[in-house]
């Protein structure tokens, strides 16, 4: 990259993970002048905002998470308007925020990930009936599109799910019912590191509450992540494996956040793939790099490389 260029880091955003894509933002410019990269900080309020500065943006770093900033909305633009940027390309954005179409990818590459149910007809309380009868109690209820675990509730009777459902429609629209799967949280970064995809040391994620929603996640003290997570040698290896594959079926480039759940007979399911992951103090990917050696800086700058090296067609 040439030394005059400026990267434009791209933060804020409407959707609800707000709050934390400026405090991304701010980490990541803050990286960049301790790398001596030229950088400046573009708080975005929507996409017709973005689509406003366009024309002064030389390659940009987008820490927009959720919305329109990661469903593939600004990725498409770039492509668009010819605007170098780092991560993953449209398509894998898309399929990504959507967790359904991620289950139905990672199905199809015989890749495990909990079964899931929608509620497509009118009737709550039939629903809840084949909820029981497929799953039984506790479930998992999750917006569509949402990320950091926004729209995410533990069910664990009957009686609240129809109440709970009406609850997250208001709020975020689409949702499923995930059954419960018992066992340890996991979370596996990949970075692209000199033309390969590498997996990072895996995080252990023990949780302090009885759930691990939004506030358990960003709170202090709530949770706590364990890196690199202590695992056995077999259990390690799948756990690596089955987060690579999901990145490469889902065709993400340069980095992503793969969230694993181990179940208590040993087997690897996917919970969910992040194309933006965090980076805030609290964001699994930093803590990754870390461990494996690569301090903030450098990680935002490997980061960037992305931007400069994708291919023509999304891989």
């Amino acid at each position: 990259m040439a030394k005059s260029v400026v990267v434009s880091v791209l933060a804020g955003g409407d959707s609800a993970e707000r709050s934390v894509s400026l405090v991304s933002g701010r980490g990541v410019l803050e990286a960049f002048r301790e790398f001596g990269t030229k950088a400046e900080l573009l708080e975005i309020e929507d996409t017709a905002d973005l689509v406003r500065r366009l024309p002064g943006i030389e390659v940009a770093f987008s820490v927009l998470h959720g919305g329109d900033g990661e469903d593939g909305t600004i990725q498409q633009i770039f492509e668009d308007h010819g605007v170098p940027y780092v991560g993953c390309g449209p398509d894998a954005s898309r399929i990504g925020m959507d967790k359904l179409a991620t289950k139905e990818r990672l199905t199809n590459a015989a890749i495990p990930v909990p079964r899931a149910m929608i509620p497509n007809g009118s009737n709550l309380d039939v629903f809840t009936a084949r909820v029981n009868e497929n799953f039984g109690f506790p479930v998992i209820l999750k917006a569509l599109t949402q990320g950091s675990t926004i729209g995410v509730m533990r069910i664990d009777s009957p009686d609240d799910l129809v109440p709970s459902i009406e609850e997250i429609r208001v709020q975020f629209g689409s949702l499923f019912v995930e059954e419960f799967v018992g066992g340890r949280e996991f979370t596996v970064s990949i970075l692209r590191i000199d033309d390969e995809d590498r997996v990072l040391p895996i995080i252990e994620i023990l949780v302090h509450t009885d759930f691990l929603d939004f506030k358990t996640k960003y709170g202090d003290d709530l949770c706590e992540m364990i890196v690199p997570a202590l695992l056995d040698s077999k259990t390690e290896l799948q756990m690596r494996d089955v987060a690579l594959r999901t990145h490469q079926v889902l065709g993400c480039w340069g980095f992503s956040r793969v969230d694993v759940l181990l179940s208590d007979e040993g087997i690897p399911y996917v919970l969910e793939t992040n194309t933006l992951p965090g980076m805030t103090p609290h964001s699994a990917l930093p803590k990754s790099a870390k461990a494996a050696g690569i301090d903030y800086p450098h990680l935002v700058d490997v980061m960037l490389q992305s931007a400069y090296t994708r291919p023509s067609k999304e891989p």
